[in-house]
């Protein structure tokens, strides 16, 4: 059975975004978080993947800065 990654998403010290899951991670500036957001959310709404929506979820979750 696969085990489910648990995704981190925190702000760095510079404002900007990290977020990764597993092995996999991406850096990227503020005002990009809520467009990525935005963008997981239409591929869940488009695919049915689930890991697009819990993206979605953990980059909305994050306080804006």
């Amino acid at each position: 059975m696969p085990v489910k990654s648990t995704i981190t998403v925190e702000r760095l010290p510079d404002g900007r975004v990290s977020i990764g899951r597993g092995t996999w991670s991406d850096t990227f500036s503020e005002g990009r978080r809520e467009p990525w957001a935005a963008w997981y959310e239409q591929m869940f709404s488009q695919y049915g993947y689930a890991g697009y929506r819990d993206m979605a979820e953990a980059l909305g979750a994050l306080p804006a800065a």
